[in-house]
Parts: C-alpha cells; structure tokens; sequence
C-alpha cells in the first residue's frame, strides 16, 4: 500500500450508492441518517455523469460510459443539489468518495469530439477498445501527456469544488500506475484522499490505498457455480497473509457488476456469509440494499428504482450488530488472521483473529445437516480451556482445546464468539 496509507482503513464499512436507482440526490440525502446508523464510514457514488448516447446499452445506458467527467447527470439533480449531499455526508461524519473511469469514456465523449488524438486507434485508424465487449466506450491512449494532465485536473476539480474525500478507481489496472502515482502525488497537497483500486494487481499498491479482493472473490463465485471448492477459497486468505502481508483489501460478496449474494445462498445461510465477510481481514464492501437481503440485482442499463420496503429489516438489524462488532472488537479492527483447518473442509470454514489479547473464532457451517466439527488450532493453543462469549447466543461459552490442540463444536449454523485469552 502506498507510504502513507492510513492503517484505520482496514476496519472502514463503504457503501456503494447508485444514485440513478434512488431516484437522484435529494433521495439519496433523504437515506442518509439510516446509511449511518448502519455503521457505514464511506459513502461510495457509482459515477453521476451524464452517459453517452452513442452505442448506448440500453434505454439509460452505463453509469460508466460517460460523457463528460466535469458535469452532472442533470436526471440526478444539479450543482447545489450535490454540493449539499456530500456536505451532509460530511455533518454525519462520514466520507464521500467518487468513482473515476479513465480507461475509457462513452464513443460521443465531449472529449472524443475535442481531442480525438487521446484516444485508443485501431489499425484503421478508427477508435477502439481494449475489451471488445465494452462496445458503449473507447479507450484512451495514455502516450498523450496532455491527456494525463486534463485527467489529473479533473480530480482537483471535484476535490476543490465539491470537498470529495476519495476516488474508487474502475478497472485501474488497465491504466499505467505511472498516472496513478502521479496523481495521488499532485492531489497530495489538497487533502489526504483515499485511493481504492477495482483491481486485484499487487503492484498497485504503490499508488493506491486499497484494492479489490477479486483474487478471493473469483474463487468464491466458482465456489457458488460449482467450479471450485470451499475450501480453496478459505486457503486464499493464508495465502494473501504471505503475498500482501498488511496490504488492505477491499472484501465483498456483491457489488454492482455481480449477483447479489442472496441470489447465491439459501436465506438460512445468509448470515453465516455475511459474517464471514466480517470477520475477514481488511475494509468491507457493501452494495445498495445488501443489508436488506435482497435477490433483485439493480439494472444499471435501464430504468431502475430500489425499493427498500421489499428489503428484511430484521436482517438489516443484524448487518448493523455485527459491523459494530466488526469495529469495536480489535481482533476483528486490526488482528492477525489464521484459517483453521476442519474435519468437514468441504463444507465449513474457521476462522480465528486475534490483537491485544483478544481473540474472535469464526466457525460455519455451509452444509445442509447439523454436523460436529472438529477445528485444529495448529499448535495456536493446546490443553486449556477458553472461557468466551457467543455473540450469536448472546451466552457465555466454554470450549476446551486438547493436548493435540483441537476443539470440537456442535453446530447448526455458525458459531462467532470472542474471548480474552493472556498471551496470544
């Protein structure tokens, strides 16, 4: 992560907001308070351009085939409108960080029309793109210094003009870190920015503060289509413990390009995922109306209104307890990471973090049975007792490790619970 990545981050909830589907920006403000309450600390905007019309893929066309970086999507609002939006976001104590797209800008650009020489040419000349699919845009070409300098001013723009905290960065692997580095050093003087990279490429941690957990999420989608194994998704986190070490990873289990995770999972399962997603090492992601357990997945293309009173609330009491314990607990805010082994490795996943004396362990149960499982603590622990809490049960909870420093749980769901061991 860049030098001076700020180590609170590993503990921040950010809320990804698609502005479109609420209807524009006073509707969004209106949801504010709740958003709060909830635990967010980042309020993410999906991009609030106007889109292009050229080759547009549906009757609204992506948030991310955009037309003109320095104006507001006029359906959404106008300049005042927005400027009270993040100063709100502001008063609650939360952020508001913005996406940027500078790989590509939707084929009618007022860019495209001004200054063709920066875009991407096939061998015809014509403009074109690195990813064929994306038929709505066309890739800039960053060989142009002038390009890189409009686009840098363009962050500085949003930044003086609209106090943005932040800049999720789409697909910033496909433009040079040179630009990135550059950036972040010229806006460093403005405000300390957060920098979110929606790529899983190790090597941009020199310009960014975060980056995607696709590496684990990739694993865990075959997981979900039947192509890859729970237990190889559970193995990804030690494995990251040995390549990022401290680097801060931006875990999820849905976002505006994939399936909502209630689509995935059964309901009575749901907030074992969820959990898991909690106890994980690094910042969390959540999606519009994730914490409602919604199945709809929102239509980025075309009109697309949520509608949160469809939503559980009960379910959304839930996500709100356990981001409070997600930020309250250190082992949780800050700790050192083991995936334990288990006897049912097809089925469950095991978890133990552990910071100041503290520890937290995790145990799910995916199966579809009651089972008993047996976890190893790997030498962790060995012959005692841990006298902790279940913070599912809300109950004290004993556990007994033996000499071979395994532990065996009864389980139907899962199990969280915490404790204060001395010397861990």
């Amino acid at each position: 992560m860049a030098l001076n990545t700020s180590r609170d981050l590993e503990k921040v909830i950010i809320y990804e907001v698609f502005a479109r589907a609420y209807g524009g920006f006073s509707n969004v403000e209106k949801d504010l308070e709740r958003i709060k309450d909830l635990g967010v600390d980042i309020v993410w905007f999906m991009p609030v351009h106007p889109t292009g019309v050229k080759n547009r893929k549906g009757t609204l066309g992506s948030p991310y085939a955009i037309r003109d970086y320095r104006t507001l999507d006029p359906s959404l609002g106008g300049d005042g409108d927005f400027k009270h939006l993040v100063r709100s976001i502001h008063d609650l104590g939360m952020k508001a960080m913005m996406d940027v797209v500078f790989n590509h800008m939707a084929s009618d650009s007022v860019l495209a029309s001004i200054h063709p020489e920066w875009f991407m040419r096939d061998g015809n000349g014509n403009p074109t793109r690195k990813v064929a699919d994306w038929s709505d845009v066309i890739d800039f070409d960053f060989s142009n210094a002038e390009l890189s300098a409009y686009l840098i001013d363009t962050l500085k723009f949003w930044v003086k003009t609209y106090d943005i905290d932040g800049f999720r960065c789409d697909v910033a692997g496909l433009v040079p870190v040179a630009f990135w580095n550059r950036a972040r050093s010229e806006l460093s003087g403005l405000k300390n920015l957060i920098w979110l990279s929606e790529s899983k490429d190790p090597y941009l941690y020199q310009a960014f503060d975060m980056t995607y957990d696709y590496d684990s999420y990739d694993i865990l989608k075959a997981y979900f289509n039947g192509n890859n194994s729970l237990s190889n998704y559970a193995a990804n986190f030690e494995y990251q413990k040995q390549i990022f070490d401290d680097h801060i990873k931006l875990r999820f289990l849905e976002n505006h390009d994939q399936e909502r995770i209630a689509k995935y999972v059964p309901q009575d399962k749901l907030r074992a995922w969820t959990t898991l997603l909690m106890v994980q090492k690094g910042a969390t992601l959540l999606y519009n109306g994730q914490e409602f357990a919604i199945k709809e997945r929102p239509d980025i293309f075309n009109e697309f209104h949520f509608d949160f009173s469809k939503g559980d609330t009960y379910f959304q009491d839930f996500m709100k307890e356990t981001i409070k314990l997600k930020k309250t607990t250190p082992s949780l805010s800050y700790g050192t990471i083991n995936v334990l082994k288990t006897d049912h490795y097809a089925s469950s996943v095991s978890i133990l973090r552990r910071a100041d004396g503290t520890l937290v362990l995790y145990i799910g149960n995916f199966g579809e049975q009651a089972v008993k499982i047996t976890v190893d603590f790997d030498g962790i622990f060995s012959n005692t007792y841990i006298h902790a809490f279940d913070h599912v049960k809300k109950v004290p909870y004993t556990f007994y490790v033996d000499k071979n420093g395994k532990a065996t749980f009864d389980l139907d769901d899962y199990i969280l619970i915490s404790a204060y061991k001395e010397g861990i």
